[in-house]
């Protein structure tokens, strides 16, 4: 379909009020609490990998298809039309039904009997999930002016690590306080397992977060021109995106290479450190989980530090500069990283990794929203996450178990599928961003709004 480009229009823009710097700020920190239990579901599987594959009795393949491709699939299809509606519609209440659909999910992935009915579950939990991040990101740019979303947008994405370590942390106790109680038989349900009853315990707090998105106030939408429909045609949308294709599509698919390696360390680490080191799940909980905590929020508020600093001093390609930057200061540590035969010197590693894989994570949406009309944020914000999980989530972590299984043909080996990854994943995404950065350069000066009336 061939569409022309939109006349132009002397229509003002509209500038409503923005929330209070204090409400702006506590609907942020909701919103990140919010993601970190987002990552707390769908993440705790990684802690139970060898119950589960015991008990179903699956290869490390089908393990990833379960974290990875059953997941994404959904979540990354379904980001879109959910997309289309935090356009134009309530925010708060797709945020609000998604979380109530997640946790619901979750709790089912408790009472999986089989590979099948996990699989549906996982399903289920990315359908529910894939309403959060572009309805909050859509939020977070309403409250905040142009100069300060990379800062708020860093503390929204701190919830990925945070989830992340708080699974690690917080899944290592719960794993090891039912499997201390043994198996529970329920009436119409059965024989739950110590994995099965993790799941239920993490899913079910969804109900207090469902009311508390519920009482948020939606700020006013910022930037829109008098009289302009709410929802732009699919067409003239695709339109937008396919003419400034440069940028997008460079600067998505780099980071989607960086999610490929982050996602692919996350689902494996564990079990690499229990296979290559012979910890147990409490250790590598105890001690991973700290470092996800404590090292990737740091890079992710670090990464909003500078951008905005640099940006303040007349940097307009800050954002995407020190994404190039991660990816090459990624590729030692990456391919070293399982390498080594030293648990604490690995773990160090991994510490450094998850610091500069943080730089340019929180930072992302808020350069791709500054050269974004409002009516599309949200959309721009699910092509976003559809290049990250369908590549990311979808391919990393099965690409690791691929070469384990049929490459390598040893569980043992995990260590050098881990590594051949990384150092392939870190390449290409040093290569992309360098590419966006000179994209972006010449898209600065294109106009960003929507005019047509």
């Amino acid at each position: 379909m061939n569409v022309e480009p939109m006349p132009e229009t002397t229509s003002p823009v509209v500038t409503p009020e923005r929330p209070s710097p204090v409400y702006a700020w506590y609907m942020t920190l909701l919103l990140m609490l919010l993601y970190m239990f987002s990552f707390l579901d769908r993440t705790v599987i990684v802690l139970l990998i060898e119950p589960i594959k015991r008990d179903l009795l699956l290869n490390d393949t089908q393990i990833s298809l379960l974290y990875g491709l059953a997941f994404a699939v959904f979540y990354t299809f379904l980001g879109i039309p959910i997309a289309r509606l935090a356009d134009s519609k309530s925010r708060r209440s797709i945020i609000a039904v998604g979380v109530l659909f997640w946790s619901a999910m979750t709790v089912a992935c408790g009472l999986a009997k089989n590979f099948g009915h996990l699989f549906a579950a996982r399903i289920g939990v990315g359908a529910g999930e894939a309403a959060l991040s572009p309805a909050a990101y859509s939020l977070i740019s309403d409250s905040f002016p142009e100069e300060k979303r990379a800062k708020a947008m860093s503390v929204y994405t701190m919830g990925i690590y945070l989830g992340v370590g708080v699974a690690m942390l917080l899944g290592g106790q719960v794993i090891e306080f039912f499997d201390n109680v043994g198996t529970v038989t329920l009436p119409w349900v059965g024989e739950l397992r110590g994995w099965q009853l993790t799941f239920i315990a993490v899913g079910s707090p969804g109900l207090l977060f469902f009311f508390l998105v519920m009482a948020l106030r939606e700020p006013a939408r910022q930037g829109l021109v008098s009289g302009a429909p709410k929802t732009i045609p699919m067409g003239e949308a695709m339109h937008w995106f396919r003419q400034r294709k440069g940028f997008y599509l460079s600067f998505y698919l780099a980071m989607a290479f960086g999610a490929l390696y982050s996602y692919s360390l996350t689902a494996w680490t564990p079990s690499f450190f229990i296979r290559t080191y012979g910890w147990d799940t409490l250790q590598v909980s105890k001690y991973y989980g700290t470092v996800v905590l404590i090292f990737a929020p740091a890079g992710i508020i670090s990464g909003g530090l500078i951008a905005s600093a640099r940006a303040s001093r007349g940097d307009g390609l800050a954002h995407v500069r020190i994404t190039v930057i991660a990816f090459a200061a990624l590729l030692i540590p990456a391919a070293t990283v399982t390498l080594v035969d030293n648990p604490w010197v690995s773990l160090g590693l991994v510490a450094v990794i998850k610091f500069i894989h943080g730089l340019p994570l929180g930072i992302a949406m808020a350069v791709v929203h500054d050269i974004t009309p409002n009516r599309l944020r949200a959309q721009a914000a699910a092509l976003y996450l559809f290049a990250l999980n369908i590549l990311g989530l979808g391919v990393g972590p099965t690409l690791v178990a691929v070469l384990t299984d049929y490459v390598f043909r040893d569980p043992a080996d995990l260590r050098y599928s881990m590594a051949i990854v990384g150092i392939f994943a870190c390449t290409i995404g040093l290569l992309l961003s360098i590419y966006a950065m000179r994209q972006l350069r010449t898209l600065k000066q294109k106009p960003t709004e929507l005019t047509s009336p």
